[in-house]
């Protein structure tokens, strides 16, 4: 089958309660690669649609894999338990949401379940959910009660529509200009070697050609895709938002990471020390109100899955909902295709009750 025909979509799943996680992730397929985030995948035939669900485990005690899962994916399901209802925990995945709604053009569903003796709260929360993401850009997006089977099937229905919004308005250009692939997995394969396993975010792959692994200090190592795999047929090609298992020759399997990016050579710039904008949002409680540079405590930098520690080194003062040009240091470099940094703060620590995702960066070019 031709993979170029397939529309390939990728959808986090996000909410507390991992039990509702897993059965609206098996909406989307068959559980599949396990670690601090859960695949499931699916070939749809006769939609000509493939499917790959993630949900991050150990959320909210760990933030890592919720801000990784954000990255990954293009459209969201939040998971919304009306045993808990709005708590501190959906007040900082709204705001996750929200944040990477803005920065990278995703698209949302939120989803009400455990409705069954719950019914005499359930229009309360809705109203109430409402009001919160008034003025989010969460706002509109549907609201879908998950009674039956048939709201489980309109749920993958309107996933589906929504991913298909975002590829009409996101078209490659006939020549893309660069190919990049997000790496999730790596493992060894006897008599093949390393599998990475990863989603397409920008271009083509082709068999054979030649991309380079970047995501160290050193020289990018030069890599060649001996075969390419999507739903266990061999490819010679795949495309943007396909999600792959590409065997790989030129490194072996413990020089690869999550942290590194696959791509076209002679493409993505290192940054150690950077100008930006930043934005803190309204719902972060900074130390004295305000984020102050040289003065603060330790955030980490996302950009693509890679986090890196950074320090506020020189700049404005900036309140809580308001933004302000800083420059920032990394303990780790982080890498552009030349348009400049774009990524989230957050801090770390285990979750306890209030929010930890501090707001984003882009880097003034």
């Amino acid at each position: 089958m031709d993979g170029k025909i397939e529309r390939s979509f990728n959808v986090g799943i996000l909410g507390e309660n991992q039990d509702l996680n897993t059965l609206i992730g098996q909406v989307f397929g068959a559980p599949g690669m396990r670690s601090d985030l859960q695949f499931f995948n699916r070939l749809d035939t006769p939609l000509k649609q493939v499917f790959c669900a993630v949900t991050p485990i150990d959320y909210p005690d760990k933030i890592k894999p919720l801000l990784q899962t954000l990255m990954l994916t293009d459209i969201y399901v939040l998971v919304l338990d009306m045993n808990t209802g709005l708590n501190p925990t959906v007040g900082e995945l709204l705001i996750g949401i929200d944040l990477f709604n803005q920065m990278f053009n995703k698209k949302t569903i939120i989803t009400i379940n455990n409705i069954e003796g719950n019914q005499w709260k359930l229009s309360n929360e809705i109203n109430k959910l409402k009001k919160i993401i008034k003025t989010t850009s969460l706002d509109g997006c549907d609201i879908l009660e998950l009674k039956n089977k048939t709201d489980f099937e309109d749920l993958k229905k309107k996933a589906g529509n929504l991913g298909i919004s975002l590829l009409d308005r996101e078209k490659e250009p006939e020549v893309p200009t660069y190919t990049k692939l997000l790496i999730d997995h790596v493992f060894p394969v006897k008599g093949i070697g390393p599998v990475a396993l990863a989603i397409i975010k920008k271009g083509i792959l082709k068999r054979g050609e030649m991309l380079e692994l970047v995501g160290n200090n050193t020289t990018p190592k030069k890599i060649i895709v001996k075969n390419i795999q999507k739903q266990d047929r061999n490819l010679d090609v795949a495309y943007k938002n396909d999600r792959v298992g590409i065997a790989l020759k030129g490194v072996k399997p413990n020089e690869v990471n999550r942290d590194f990016i696959l791509t076209s050579p002679n493409i993505l710039k290192k940054e150690s020390e950077i100008e930006a904008k930043v934005y803190i949002n309204k719902f972060f409680n900074p130390k004295e109100g305000k984020i102050t540079p040289g003065k603060e405590k330790q955030y980490y930098g996302l950009v693509d899955l890679r986090l890196s520690p950074l320090k506020f080194m020189d700049g404005d003062e900036i309140l809580a909902g308001n933004s302000g040009n800083l420059k920032m240091k990394f303990d780790k470099p982080l890498f552009h295709d030349g348009t400049g940094l774009k990524g989230i703060v957050t801090e770390l620590n285990k979750f306890e009750n209030k929010n930890r995702i501090v707001g984003y960066f882009e880097q003034k070019i």
